[in-house]
């Protein structure tokens, strides 16, 4: 783990100039991100931390758009890459049954366990792979889906819990649901 404090200090600043950013306060901040105020407020502080990085930082990061190894890459002396930094994911139709509804529940779960393994130091090639059988997962289920009627998922980003779909991807959804005649 980096020890380094002006790093620490770097990453402490980034993240209160994106919680500012958003106009939230520490407490709207951490109901967002799932997190106590006490976290946001310890993870601005820009302290370095005793033994291990807290695992708050992740939800943190996450809960700014940024993907779980950008706490690294900052502490790096990089910059935080940002979800919609990651490669897009595929357009999926899926049947409309409650199987559909099931799969698209925890398609974004499965995403951020990837993300988190990495954040953990798992390698990034075998969180690649993973989104890969993922996709291909997903991919196999749209293809069986054509044949029995579909719905359409027209894009997939990981956004914070209790976010919603971003903007742009819901009209990609009501898009592809008018071009199939829904």
């Amino acid at each position: 783990m980096n020890r380094d404090p002006e790093a620490w200090k770097r990453l402490g600043r980034l993240f209160r100039n994106a919680r500012e950013l958003e106009g939230l306060t520490r407490a709207e901040f951490a109901l967002k991100a799932g997190v106590s105020e006490k976290a946001v407020y310890n993870a601005e502080k820009s302290d370095v931390p005793g033994r291990h990085q807290p695992p708050t930082l992740v939800k943190i990061a996450v809960g700014h758009g940024w993907r779980p190894e950008s706490i690294q890459q900052i502490l790096d002396g990089g910059d935080p890459i940002a979800v919609d930094d990651e490669k897009s994911t595929p357009q999926v139709n899926l049947p409309a049954t409650g199987a559909q509804a099931q799969v698209l529940e925890l398609v974004p779960r499965v995403y951020e366990f990837g993300r988190l393994c990495t954040s953990l130091g798992a390698e990034a090639s075998a969180r690649d792979e993973f989104d890969a059988a993922v996709q291909h997962l997903l991919e196999s289920a749209s293809a069986s889906a054509s044949k029995k009627g579909r719905f359409t998922l027209a894009a997939y980003r990981p956004h914070a819990l209790g976010e919603g779909v971003p903007a742009d991807d819901a009209d990609a959804i009501l898009r592809a649901m008018e071009d199939d005649g829904h």
